[in-house]
């Protein structure tokens, strides 16, 4: 074996061995570059996206990092101003997540901006999750802002405090300078007001004021205690009224059931006057078509003694005049 390779013409070989080394160190460094860029969510990884509106977006910028907990799920893809034509001034973020996170972000979930270091590292995004939703947020979904929990918003909050402290103080200031200043204007009696309370003529006035009102009261009471007498008449009286008037109401009630009867039996007598007219016509009109009948028979029987007289041999015995005078004077 040993000879074998002593034969091999290793010059030759050099370049074929060098670009087999470097074609398997370039395919060793492609495949721990891919695996780390996996493990970092670059390639191959599935996203979705969600948005949300910041009052500021101070610190934040495109890459800044979002997580839960302190584990990295995304970063911010786009920073824009939200609704220009409104002015509201809203920051619209838009957040580009890894997909297999999905589940943990709900409609109850918050994000806000924070360190995740120091007071002077960089802010990144962190979603609350700590309550649970009813529903998980899909792709293009709005996700809700919360107060950034870092130094700046406290120092801002405390600035906001403060000064809402010094209006307070200097609207108390006010109030006192104008309390102060009444009270000299009472305690001065070459004032108007100093002079009012100071008079006699005020108090007169609030003495009859408070007797007018007492005799207001009194004639109130007065009132009411002829109301107190007076109203159970007046309610026995509405109640005999309605009494009374509910009588009245159920007799012209029997009065139209009466008259509603009358009128039911004049009815039935017309009803019964009108079938005996019919049955009278139905009578007379028989006898009506018999006589017709008959003085069609007798006009035809006339009509044959005339045609049979003609003949010489029966012109003689038959009479001039109808031996039935009766017949002949009826018909």
């Amino acid at each position: 074996m040993f000879k074998f390779l002593r034969y091999i013409n290793w010059n030759e070989l050099s370049g074929l061995l060098v670009g087999a080394a470097l074609a398997i160190a370039v395919c060793f460094a492609t495949y721990f570059l891919a695996k780390k860029l996996q493990e970092e969510g670059i390639l191959f990884r599935d996203d979705y996206n969600l948005y949300s509106d910041f009052v500021s977006g101070q610190g934040l910028r495109k890459g800044t990092k979002v997580q839960i907990n302190g584990v990295d799920i995304g970063n911010i893809d786009s920073v824009s101003l939200n609704n220009v034509s409104s002015g509201n001034g809203f920051v619209r973020i838009k957040l580009r997540l890894n997909a297999r996170y999905k589940g943990f972000i709900t409609d109850s979930s918050v994000v806000f901006a924070t360190r995740d270091q120091n007071i002077i590292s960089e802010r990144v995004l962190n979603v609350d999750i700590s309550k649970k939703g009813r529903r998980v947020l899909e792709n293009n979904d709005l996700l809700a802002a919360g107060v950034a929990q870092d130094i700046e918003t406290v120092l801002k909050t405390m600035n906001d405090v403060l000064m809402t402290a010094n209006a307070l103080i200097e609207r108390v200031s006010n109030l006192a300078s104008a309390a102060d200043t009444l009270i000299n204007m009472i305690r001065d009696t070459n004032t108007t007001v100093g002079a009012l309370l100071g008079s006699k003529i005020l108090y007169d006035n609030l003495d009859s004021t408070v007797l007018r009102l007492f005799s207001l009261v009194s004639g109130a009471d007065e009132i009411l205690t002829t109301l107190n007498t007076g109203m159970p008449k007046i309610v026995a009286f509405a109640d005999t009224f309605s009494t009374d008037a509910s009588g009245l109401i159920n007799n012209l009630d029997t009065l139209a059931i009466s008259a509603s009867g009358v009128v039911v039996s004049l009815d039935t007598t017309i009803r019964s006057l009108s079938n005996m007219v019919h049955e009278l016509s139905s009578i007379t009109q028989p006898l009506n078509n018999l006589i017709t009948d008959g003085s069609r028979v007798l006009n035809r029987t006339d009509d044959v003694m005339t045609g049979v007289s003609k003949f010489w041999f029966m012109r003689n015995k038959i009479p001039k005049k109808d031996s039935i005078p009766l017949l002949e004077e009826t018909w």
